[in-house]
């Protein structure tokens, strides 16, 4: 089985997206190991919520600068260095699945792809709980918002 590591990135079984059928998860591409995702262990369902990982850096950063504009909350976009490369976490669509859902790590040139500085760490994992909790008291963050609690339900039923 494999073992999932905070701070390191994962790839998605496409059996997932065959299960689940929400419109608004970011799927598997054809050609490409894309999206790929960091994972965070929820210790009270045991399921990991899985945040997508994009190259986007320009559009998210004006999204962030015009959030911060209209003086409202960033916290659901994090644009973090990974391996002396930026990449945007949104956390605004993260979900949870199972570990069997989890593929395989994301590796780069023969390297596993991680977030290696701790306290980076640390303010994700405290971002990825603080956004949990908000979508399980029904706070959506996009129209695009994945179903995050039939999702959580599905899982919990194979867990």
């Amino acid at each position: 089985m494999l073992e999932i590591r905070a701070g390191c990135l994962y790839f998605i079984d496409d059996s997932f997206f065959e299960k689940v059928k929400d419109p608004y998860l970011k799927i598997n591409y054809d050609n490409t190991s894309r999206p790929h995702y960091m994972a965070f262990f929820d210790a009270k369902t045991s399921l990991y919520w899985l945040v997508p990982c994009s190259s986007k850096i320009e559009k998210y950063e004006e999204i962030i600068e015009r959030k911060q504009k209209n003086r409202k909350p960033t916290d659901t976009i994090k644009i973090v260095k990974i391996q002396d490369k930026k990449t945007v976490l949104l956390f605004q669509d993260m979900f949870p699945t199972c570990i069997r859902y989890i593929k395989e790590q994301y590796i780069r040139g023969g390297q596993a792809v991680y977030i290696a500085d701790p306290k980076t760490m640390v303010e994700l994992e405290k971002t990825a709980k603080k956004i949990i909790n908000l979508l399980k008291r029904g706070v959506r963050f996009t129209p695009t918002q994945p179903n995050v609690f039939l999702i959580e339900h599905l899982m919990q039923e194979e867990v």
